[in-house]
């Protein structure tokens, strides 16, 4: 997309040099330090202004010769500051990487294959319209300007004379560059809105075909986030640096930062044999100035036409992926050898293709206003074919202690290897003999783990590796509480727990004298004829993973009662702890402990709980204590005993 009005302008640069071409012998050799590769601006003009009148020539109030050093020139020059703001820097060449905090990709960035050495950075996250020296959070300025200060956003840029060489229509001279950039959403009119751009002209005028510019675009001055992703812009999860001035929000720090990753863009400059074009990058804060802009440029250094990525040799039956920098606006025409695949792709500049039988050519057409670009790859193919299998099952769950077969098919290949974290058993490698070969291990691990099978194919250097995934459910422990006495027909709750954190299926084993075997809390009542039962209470979850348990109910023939021991040893292994015993029992109002000047030395309403014979962890001295308990019996019986008790050392 192009700005009306924004674009159609050309700062001729008449101070450069020009370069000479040597002839034909390197008509495809791209300008000197064009991509920045001695780490510096040489060749290149700098400038740096302010666009309160808008964007364009009036924008741009300094200006960094080509032909002088720096720090007025741009000769040995690795950096210049914003316009009016010595602190922080405006325009800088990227030597080292590192990651942009709002986007979260390299600085210089690896395309299709090709790596960039360098990149250059134009903008900051300064406004012009903030308070005096307030700190600017984000990457990479420190400092905005005051308050008070000027009006409109910072312009920034570099631009270069390029002297195409001479030579054939039919012999391509292209160039491409990469670009990112993070831009604050400030809903402005479009053409008003923080940008980055590319400028591409000549003699003639621009190139507007080959002269894109980036923003986020907006309907009435909201944002188009629909268009504004459909263009490869997504938010930034950082807010910005710098406050709101909004009436509605002012002072907050909004959540507004797009950003856009790098993206390549090739130029055609074939029709301009034997003339100057110049070559600009910039990047524009907002027209009012308080939303900013900072763009990343970098450049390739191989000028040779169209450069299509790829592998060049593979496999019969592989997945690759083929593709060629963009030009802005245009369509892509792909073809792939005879029995080979487009999988996805063929309307844009990458595609990905299953690989066919033979060896062939791939070739691409990228078609705007501009120009037309062809590029073709031949694409050999090792011997053999990329092996092949079908696993089944790919995942599964097994209860903790159980095992699971493994199968997998292989319908291409020469030999196979089984891998796993867990334990298995049954033959895990081997030379497959034959087509189609199945092969099975079975898996037994203690926890999830993976089991890999790698296949090779002799003649193919690439295998194939397929992960089978073995969730293991851990093991169901089940709680059914503690063995218990309880007198003859008097009702008993059970309650059952499991260490399951999901719902299970609880059954019990015998159903005798239970109000219901299939829930985790039945009720039983059993006759003065039976002496003792065990229960065994089986959880089961959804898994069908399950865990038992037993449970021993003691039948007493007398009524409730409680009963209280006369003497108790502490330390001993027996009869160490003094307790009530309870039959029939439902709760506990109190168990309580006294010496014999009355002081209360123990109290508990818990049944089966006691006193082992200490106070604050000292074991007391050999004595008679008192002691009363109150309980209430299935009936509603209320139960009150007291009387002593020997402590004995």
């Amino acid at each position: 997309m192009t700005r009306p009005g924004m674009n159609l302008w050309l700062v001729v640069l008449a101070i450069f040099p020009a370069l000479s071409s040597t002839g034909q012998s390197q008509s495809q050799s791209c300008p000197i330090n064009v991509n920045f590769s001695d780490g510096t601006l040489t060749h290149w003009e700098a400038y740096t202004g302010n666009n309160k009148a808008g964007n364009g020539p009036t924008a741009i109030i300094v200006i960094y010769d080509s032909s002088q050093s720096s720090p007025v020139g741009t000769i040995g020059a690795t950096s210049f500051p914003e316009y009016n703001l010595p602190g922080v820097s405006g325009i800088r060449v990227i030597t080292s990487q590192s990651t942009d905090a709002f986007g979260g990709f390299q600085t210089i960035p690896t395309i299709n294959g090709y790596a960039y050495r360098y990149s250059i950075l134009l903008g900051s996250t300064s406004v012009s319209t903030q308070a005096t020296n307030e700190p600017s959070n984000g990457p990479p300025g420190t400092t905005v300007t005051p308050v008070n200060g000027p009006q409109g956003g910072y312009v920034r840029g570099i631009s270069r004379l390029i002297n195409v060489p001479p030579g054939p229509s039919t012999l391509p001279y292209t160039m491409t560059y990469a670009y990112a950039m993070v831009l604050e959403n400030g809903t402005h009119a479009s053409e008003d809105q923080p940008m980055a751009r590319a400028i591409i002209s000549t003699p003639g005028g621009v190139i507007n075909c080959a002269s894109p510019a980036y923003y986020l675009p907006t309907n009435g001055g909201e944002l188009d986030s629909a268009t504004a992703r459909a263009n490869g812009f997504t938010p930034s999860p950082m807010a910005s640096p710098n406050p709101s001035r909004s009436q509605t929000d002012s002072g907050q720090h909004l959540q507004d930062v797009w950003t856009k990753g790098w993206t390549e863009v090739t130029f055609d400059l074939t029709p301009y044999r034997g003339q100057q074009v110049s070559v600009t990058f910039e990047a524009d804060n907002c027209v009012p100035g308080g939303h900013f802009a900072y763009a990343y440029f970098a450049l390739r250094d191989i000028c040779a036409g169209l450069q299509m990525s790829g592998d060049t040799i593979t496999c019969s039956n592989s997945v690759g992926k083929y593709s060629t920098p963009s030009l802005s606006g245009a369509s892509y025409d792909w073809s792939v050898p005879a029995g080979w695949i487009i999988d996805s792709g063929s309307n844009g500049n990458a595609i990905i293709v299953t690989a066919g039988p033979q060896p062939g050519w791939i070739v691409v057409g990228e078609i705007n206003s501009c120009t037309s670009l062809t590029d073709s790859l031949f694409v050999q193919l090792y011997k053999g074919a990329l092996p092949q299998a079908v696993i089944d099952p790919p995942d599964t769950t097994i209860c903790y202690g159980e095992t699971v077969p493994l199968h997998a098919l292989i319908t291409t290949g020469t030999d196979y290897t089984w891998i796993g974290l867990g334990s298995f058993t049954a033959r895990n490698k081997g030379t497959i003999s034959s087509l189609p070969f199945a092969t099975t291990v079975i898996a037994a691990p203690e926890q999830t783990a993976d089991y890999i099978l790698t296949v090779h194919n002799e003649g193919c250097p690439i295998p194939i590796a397929d992960t089978f995934t073995v969730t293991v459910v851990p093991p169901v422990r089940v709680n059914p509480g503690n063995d218990t006495l309880v007198v003859a027909g008097e009702p008993l709750q059970f309650q059952a727990t499991s260490s399951d954190t999901y719902k299970d299926d609880y059954q019990w084993s015998p159903s005798t004298d239970l109000s219901n075997p299939n829930i985790a809390n039945p009720i039983g009542v059993y006759g003065p004829d039976m002496d003792s039962l065990s229960y065994l209470v089986k959880a089961t979850d959804t898994f069908g993973c399950y865990g038992t348990a037993t449970v021993k109910v003691t039948i007493a023939r007398a009524a409730a009662d409680i009963f209280v021991p006369n003497a108790f040893t502490p330390g001993a292994n027996s009869n160490s702890l003094f307790r009530p015993v309870c039959f029939g029992i439902s709760s506990l109002e109190y168990f309580r402990v006294f010496n014999r000047w009355g002081q209360l030395l123990y109290n508990t309403s818990q049944i089966g709980q006691g006193w082992d014979g200490r106070i604050q962890g000292k074991l007391q001295e050999s004595n008679a204590y008192l002691w009363i308990v109150k309980g209430t019996d299935y009936t509603g019986r209320v139960i009150l005993k007291r009387g002593t008790v020997v402590l004995i050392r």
